[in-house]
């Protein structure tokens, strides 16, 4: 019988292969991803579809293990089940790389490609999280398809750079494998095994600078492929899942997905709507190489997998987690990722706050009397000038300070028209020359541009890095676009001299 080490070779190999294979398949069928100029910066069409050689050795490993060990009923199980929905993932992946599918669909698709491992049974009905169990009931289906989808869409919006997805991939393998042999998972363990060697024969030609990409054929299978062996190799007894383990394993994709739905949500985009925002777009755009991210990256999963493996041999789930939350701290401090949307999250807070304390006002048996006495103050201090201008525009400029800002200005361009918002430094005079300023163009609603802009009368701050300015302009600039005719409909304070203007364009 073949050893655990002749088939891991076999697998790489195979994969090395395959992967020849379909490069020269899909350059030669047009299967290619096309640069853009904007999101998509490499110099020459790449081939797609390296996530069908991926898929196609896995398949030979599993194989060769299962000829290895006929026996093994759950290794026999397992495979089937993930060579069912892991084919189908790749089978539509390849088609989005092809057609280009909605999104809508894509979405109808991975919960169908999913629906097989619940049907068989392979859901989990009960929680455990620091030794307490929870009971879920029926509630256990749609949350495993929740994990399921996730962990697909996870890793298909970090694919962005050369390598990436197969290194966050390859990491989170080697861990939940590890973590899977510990709690007498072996069939878990062999199949991550399995996978994690034909990843490894892809990356030779998928590091920078690839030759090949994983495309939605691949990216999707690797998640889909991380939430099932995180499910079933931390299961304590039939459908009852640790999820601490799997959790963390997974925090930075997850960190990155729910960033992404928090900025595109409050900024008034389609949740699907695709940026150049996700955390290697930002690190790449503060000037660092694509290997310096992808060591950082890769490093800080296998981080996360030490702190979960550390966690389920001690028994101590505060560990992990305790991990895993510094981590997210210390990337939002440092102003590496999630940044800002933790003030675009905050800012929402505090307006559902505001609102939840009026509306809980306005239930009291005395709010016609508050109101009255709030009417005839304000008759007797006379017209006010402008009245409180929007939370989000406070939070931006609390949110430049660091780069000595002493002016902003957000500018709206209609058809004959102009609408101009701007905040100027009170101590600023008009002898004060601008040194730098820094400006983003957005698109605004219909035919309208928008613009924001930034300007600074010092120099600028050592250490303080522009793209990281320029990033937080991007970001509250595509709110204040999606959003101008609130932004503009309310005047603002009086001693900060806000109030917008109309004038000829």
């Amino acid at each position: 019988m073949c050893s655990l080490a002749t088939i891991s070779l076999a697998t790489f190999w195979a994969s090395l292969l395959l992967t020849l294979g379909v490069r020269a398949l899909a350059r030669r069928w047009g299967v290619v991803d096309r640069p853009d100029g904007r999101r998509k910066l490499h110099d020459r069409p790449i081939p797609l579809w390296g996530g069908v050689a991926v898929y196609g050795a896995t398949a030979i490993g599993l194989l060769a293990l299962w000829l290895r060990n006929p026996a093994n009923a759950e290794l026999s199980d397992l495979s089937a089940m993930w060579l069912l929905s892991a084919g189908f993932v790749c089978l539509f992946g390849s088609l989005d790389d092809l057609f280009d599918l909605s999104s809508r669909v894509k979405l109808a698709l991975q919960v169908v490609s999913v629906s097989p491992i619940v049907l068989m049974g392979h859901y989990v009905d009960r929680l455990v999280v620091f030794g307490c169990p929870i009971e879920l009931g029926w509630l256990g289906v749609p949350l495993t398809v929740l994990w399921l989808v996730g962990c697909i869409n996870a890793l298909n919006l970090l694919d962005g750079m050369d390598g990436l997805a197969s290194i966050i991939g390859l990491a989170a393998l080697i861990i939940i494998g590890a973590i899977a042999a510990g709690e007498g998972h072996g069939h878990v363990a062999l199949m991550a095994l399995a996978m994690a060697s034909s990843l490894s024969g892809f990356l030779i030609y998928n590091l920078p600078p690839a030759s090949v990409f994983l495309g939605d054929s691949g990216s999707m299978v690797i998640g889909l492929s991380l939430g099932l062996f995180g499910i079933e190799g931390n299961l304590k007894t039939t459908a009852t899942l640790a999820i601490t383990a799997p959790a963390v394993v997974m925090t930075l994709p997850m960190f990155d997905i729910c960033a992404a739905v928090v900025r595109r949500k409050l900024t008034g985009r389609r949740l699907d709507a695709p940026d150049r925002l996700h955390i290697h777009h930002r690190l790449l755009d503060r000037g660092w190489t694509p290997w310096q991210v992808l060591c950082l990256i890769g490093a800080v999963c296998l981080l996360t997998g030490a702190a979960a493996a550390a966690a389920t041999i001690f028994r101590r789930d505060a560990l992990a987690w305790i991990a895993a939350v510094s981590l997210i701290v210390l990337m939002i401090r440092l102003r590496l990722f999630g940044y800002e949307e933790f003030a675009l999250a905050k800012g929402a807070l505090v307006r559902a706050r505001r609102a939840c304390f009026r509306f809980l006002l306005n239930l009291l048996p005395w709010r016609r009397n508050v109101a009255a006495a709030m009417s005839e103050r304000s008759a007797a201090a006379g017209p006010m000038e402008e009245p409180p201008t929007p939370l989000l525009w406070d939070v931006l400029l609390r949110n430049v300070r660091p780069w000595n800002i002493r002016q902003v200005e957000f500018l709206e361009s209609q058809n004959e028209h102009a609408r101009r918002m701007r905040w100027t430094d009170p101590s600023l005079t008009a002898l004060d020359r601008c040194r730098w300023s820094i400006s983003v163009s957005l698109p605004g609603e219909g035919p309208n541009g928008c613009e924001l802009r930034v300007s600074s009368v010092e120099p600028i701050v050592e250490g303080r890095h522009l793209d990281v300015l320029t990033t937080l302009l991007k970001t509250f600039g595509a709110h204040f676009a999606a959003h101008a005719d609130e932004l503009f409909g309310a005047t603002l304070d009086a001693e900060t001299h806000r109030q917008p203007q109309r004038k000829a364009a």
